[in-house]
């Protein structure tokens, strides 16, 4: 069986191959994800795949992303588009492609692969489920209880000012993408999203939500701007299209604002996507530097990946060092439990580590990883 890197004279044969595999309509990639899937983003190198009697029958994509996580940036591959013909199921392709996929992630320097997927299924090569994320309900009937009124929606449809507007809320997020300008543009104007914004003297809000073609009901893709402003946005397009609720998604309670928590009938926490540890010691270099990051000083502990790397982590006169060795304070775990200690939605750890060591942990772990739903793969 021969790995082949796509060629970017294969886009439509790649194109419609995960349209058969998918069972999708024609041109569903570049117009549901047209920030990864036009021509012209098309990084083919990044396209493996396997042929039989020079057909495509199974292929896997890496998506390189670049997310800033409160002060820190974090080089990512996305894993996505993983697709076998359904007669060539179950001969192995798959497995050999995330395995040269990984192999091909690790040689780029990338510290952490990221993909949204079944846990079983990918569990089997070390990832598992990370990060945290709150979804909050908020209805009509709970924006009204603030006495906020309904505030005049005005739909995007590419004004420069009004992206300009949008785009500096975005960046001004603790937690995003990397994006271009061109990156922007794509996002708001897919198919199957609508995006709408409102001003109020000063102020400013904008939303993105399902397009009334599209399912997801009240989902919120993408938002930001004045709070009351927002809300009364969302009053106004509960009553224009009859959407009664809606679902924000934030990186954690404090980011919420006050109005916008108060007017949530209910919420609840949830885990972001799957994440696979490739190199250890650069991931921990990397989060250990997080702002909300504090480990003590005069402490030290050991991170092993059961028959892989280990990494110390050390603080010495206020200065956190991250070397690759072994050192105090030990722990073994297996690839999918270093990512549940180091990113789980809430603090875990076996129960063999000894208390002290247990403490320690608390101090600083878990780490913060959120993706906004517009920029998942």
């Amino acid at each position: 069986m021969k790995i082949e890197n796509a060629k970017l004279s294969q886009y439509n044969e790649v194109k419609q191959f995960l349209e058969d595999a998918y069972g999708s309509s024609r041109e569903s990639f570049p117009q549901r994800w047209p920030q990864f899937w036009k021509k012209e983003y098309a990084d083919f190198r990044n396209v493996l795949l396997v042929r039989d009697n020079n057909i495509i029958v199974s292929l896997v994509r890496i998506f390189p992303l670049t997310f800033q996580l409160k002060d820190v940036t974090i080089k990512s591959a996305g894993i996505g588009n993983v697709a076998t013909l359904y007669p060539h199921r179950g001969k192995g392709y798959m497995s050999k492609l995330l395995n040269e996929a990984l192999l091909q992630i690790k040689k780029d320097k990338i510290p952490i692969s990221i993909l949204w997927g079944d846990r079983h299924r990918y569990g089997f090569f070390g990832y598992e489920k990370c990060g945290s994320c709150v979804k909050l309900s908020v209805n009509a009937r709970g924006i009204n209880k603030l006495g906020i009124k309904p505030a005049e929606a005005e739909r995007f449809f590419g004004d420069k000012t009004i992206l300009e507007k949008i785009i500096n809320l975005y960046n001004s997020n603790s937690y995003k993408r990397e994006r271009t300008i061109k990156d922007f543009e794509t996002i708001y104007f897919k198919r199957g999203v609508a995006t709408y914004y409102t001003i109020k003297n000063q102020g400013f809000a904008y939303v993105t939500l399902p397009s009334t073609e599209s399912s997801g009901g009240g989902a919120l893709y993408e938002f930001g701007g004045n709070p009351e402003l927002l809300l009364g946005l969302l009053q106004n397009l509960s009553v224009r299209f009859g959407q009664n609720s809606f679902i924000f998604t934030y990186p954690n309670l404090i980011e919420i604002p006050d109005v916008i928590l108060n007017s949530a009938s209910s919420w609840s926490a949830h885990n972001m996507c799957d994440l696979k540890i490739i190199d250890l010691k650069e991931t921990l270099n990397l989060f250990m530097r997080q702002t909300d990051v504090s480990f003590p000083d005069g402490e030290e502990i050991t991170f092993t990946i059961k028959d892989k790397e280990s990494v110390t982590v050390y603080k010495t006169d206020g200065t956190v060092y991250v070397e690759g060795k072994k050192g105090k304070n030990e722990i073994i775990l297996s690839e999918q439990d270093m990512v549940r200690l180091l990113f789980g939605l809430t603090f875990w750890a076996p129960n063999n580590i000894d208390t002290p060591t247990k403490r320690l942990l608390q101090r600083f772990l878990p780490f913060s990883f959120f993706v906004w739903p517009t920029d998942t793969v």
